[in-house]
């Protein structure tokens, strides 16, 4: 199971060889795959429970972060759920695709358990993997991704946490992806940011775990996200994630993690208040982010990236914001050519999920206009518009 997954990134031209890869964490898909029928044979408990207890005793012995451990178990403990689903459902029934996303609970997870589905059924013998049941699963992953996507415009309404009533109205009207995806102290941080963001209405922190993640919580303006990602970009950081949302209120929380390549937060720490005070200033429109831009460092194409570069729009998955998906070669300063693109129109990024992986950025873009999602002309012209910026232009020469 693990050689067929693995072996799927050497694939062309198939749909599961190409989210392979775009998914990330690899390494905990295997690590699941080598654990998740380890259980089998013991009689009193079903085989997926202690699949999973003995994985999680010696991966904690292994001192693995709990983020990781969580996605293994969560891998383990899910892995029967697409068959089931696939098996014992009628997928074109919206409840099934809904039952589905929740369980998935984000794009992410939902990509490796796809994977891991495939490798499973896989695995069984050289002929378990059938045209109709590879379509059945491409079918059931294509539908929960876009339940999960679609969801990003829903907004939180009042919830129920009455015992903190500021925390009530920072969360009102955020995503409800916005609480799948941060723990209670990282939401914390951001409604201390909020109030500490002072008269100008900004507030940047940046820490490190395992990543560099630096965060921005501000009132909303035009070109906030870019002007962020420009700042970003100019020090030569490579940007791996990035996600942007906005509640009731006009607060905006924006996400970035990142990688130092030459460790030079590393090695000189009194540079983290330098990169905090160009991202600040950056985003009052203090500094000029051409001369910022000018600092990025230049990279040469990757024809392979260039090829697979590509723009779709969907004015349906919806009802409120126009969902712009984009596949192009990484590069830096890419965020802030496409978002500013974005901005230049007249358009609003609602919320965007970034992600890059082996120099391939898959960026998702919620947009809206006047407060509605584009018309079809318009979305048509900014997809266009994306495409010329993202396309690669070698400016070392």
């Amino acid at each position: 199971a693990i050689q067929t997954v693995l072996s799927l990134r050497n694939k062309a031209a198939d749909q599961f060889a190409d989210l392979a890869a775009e998914a990330d964490d690899m390494d905990l898909l295997a690590t699941a795959l080598l654990f998740h029928d380890v259980g089998k044979g013991t009689p009193d408990e079903g085989h997926v429970t202690v699949s999973n207890r003995m994985a999680e005793t010696a991966l904690r012995r292994a001192g693995i972060n709990g983020r990781d451990l969580a996605m293994v178990s969560f891998l383990i403990l899910s892995h029967l759920e697409m068959s089931a689903m696939m098996n014992g459902r009628d997928l074109s029934d919206p409840a099934s695709i809904r039952e589905m996303a929740a369980k998935a609970g984000t794009v992410e997870r939902l990509k490796l358990l796809t994977l891991l589905t495939y490798g499973d059924i896989s695995a069984v013998n050289p002929t378990a993997m059938t045209p109709w049941r590879r379509q059945l699963l491409w079918n059931l992953y294509s539908q929960t991704y876009a339940e999960l996507t679609r969801e990003l415009s829903a907004r939180i309404g009042q919830p129920e946490l009455a015992a903190n009533p500021a925390l009530v109205q920072f969360l009102e009207g955020l995503p409800p992806r916005y609480l799948r995806t941060h723990s209670e102290a990282e939401i914390a941080e951001h409604l201390r940011l909020e109030r500490e963001g002072g008269y100008r209405g900004v507030q940047v922190s940046l820490n490190k775990s395992a990543v560099w993640v630096l965060t921005v919580v501000a009132g909303d303006r035009p070109y906030l996200f870019s002007a962020a990602a420009a700042a970003l970009s100019s020090f030569g950081f490579n940007i791996l994630k990035a996600e942007a949302f906005s509640n009731a209120r006009g607060t905006v929380i924006d996400t970035f993690t990142f990688a130092d390549p030459a460790r030079n937060l590393d090695l000189n720490p009194d540079d983290k208040d330098t990169v905090v005070r160009t991202v600040t200033k950056a985003i009052r429109g203090e500094t000029s982010l051409h001369d910022l831009l000018k600092r990025r460092p230049k990279v040469k194409p990757d024809a392979h990236a260039m090829a697979a570069t590509r723009v779709n729009v969907d004015n349906n998955a919806s009802a409120s914001a126009t969902l712009i998906e984009m596949i192009a070669q990484d590069r830096p300063g890419l965020l802030y050519d496409v978002s500013s693109v974005i901005s230049k129109r007249g358009a609003n990024i609602e919320v965007v999920l970034v992600d890059t992986e082996a120099k391939k950025a898959i960026d998702v873009f919620y947009v809206t206009k006047a407060g509605t999602k584009l018309r079809d002309a318009e979305a048509k012209d900014l997809a266009d518009a994306i495409l010329a910026a993202a396309t690669f232009h070698d400016k070392t020469s």
